[in-house]
């Protein structure tokens, strides 16, 4: 009886142990709270910035935009209804517009959701002839102000970002409203503006009243909205190639099915004598 009792106890200990070890070695699930915050943990070193600033006639656009890079989307809030904060500095440096003091917005939390591998474009307007401002270069800064992204603080995170731009006074005025600004000087030369056109492909040409300084070459245009086609690019021309006296211009022109010229717009770029 005695041996009987030993050998029950003997059992209930080891099967004792056996539950011991069997609990050791179970390891508990993540909650349902944790997966979800480690699903909707963004990487912000994803978050590309771009900044585009363009003038036509004194009205600056700015153009920001942010692109989602990551595999989850985005989820931006601010603390108003203002997203980016331009500022306009002038070559002394001096702050000639922003948009935090100059605009009011609605005080009230936004979110903005950007999806992923997805962009979004903020874009703002201000008219420097409406605020007298002389000709001259300036600078654009853009700085998003989200203070959470996917409910995670990260105000600062992302790094404001420039643009520079030159406002000039406009140069050629054509018939039908196509504005151009010409800049620069002995074979170096940066054309602004906008040409109105509802072709979709326009030409343009470089000559000094007797020969081509520039062959017929398709006109690029930076931005394309309707009839507007938005102008910013450079013309070089070779020192040795330009005259002793007289007058360089930029032709811009259209041609028809027949690839004859229908409609052009002359710029003189600079007079030599």
């Amino acid at each position: 009886m005695k041996k009987r009792y030993i050998l029950l106890l003997t059992c209930s200990l080891l099967l004792s142990g056996c539950g011991a070890n069997n609990e050791k070695e179970i390891k508990p699930t993540p909650s349902t709270k944790q997966t979800i915050e480690q699903n909707n943990d963004i990487d912000i070193s994803k978050l590309s910035t771009k900044l585009e600033v363009t003038e036509a006639n004194g009205l600056v656009t700015m153009r920001y935009s942010l692109r989602n890079g990551d595999t989850i989307p985005a989820k931006l809030t601010f603390p108003s209804a203002q997203i980016i904060d331009y500022t306009i500095k002038n070559a002394q440096g001096e702050v000639i517009y922003q948009s935090s003091k100059d605009l009011s917005y609605a005080q009230a939390i936004t979110d903005v959701t950007i999806p992923e591998e997805k962009a979004q474009v903020w874009q703002e307007q201000v008219n420097l002839a409406d605020k007298n401002l002389p000709f001259g270069n300036y600078e654009v800064t853009a700085n998003i102000v989200a203070k959470s992204i996917n409910d995670k603080d990260v105000q600062g995170a992302i790094q404001p970002i420039q643009q520079s731009f030159s406002y000039h006074k406009v140069s050629t005025v054509n018939d039908n409203g196509s504005k151009i600004v010409i800049s620069g000087e002995n074979g170096h030369y940066e054309v602004k503006g906008t040409y109105l056109s509802d072709q979709d492909t326009i030409y343009y040409s470089v000559e000094d009243g007797h020969n081509n300084l520039i062959d017929e070459t398709v006109l690029p245009v930076k931005i394309k909205s309707g009839s507007v086609n938005l102008l910013d690019f450079s013309l070089d021309i070779p020192k040795e190639s330009l005259p002793n006296n007289g007058v360089i211009t930029l032709v811009i022109y259209e041609k028809n099915k027949d690839d004859q010229v229908t409609k052009s717009l002359i710029a003189p770029l600079q007079q030599f004598e």
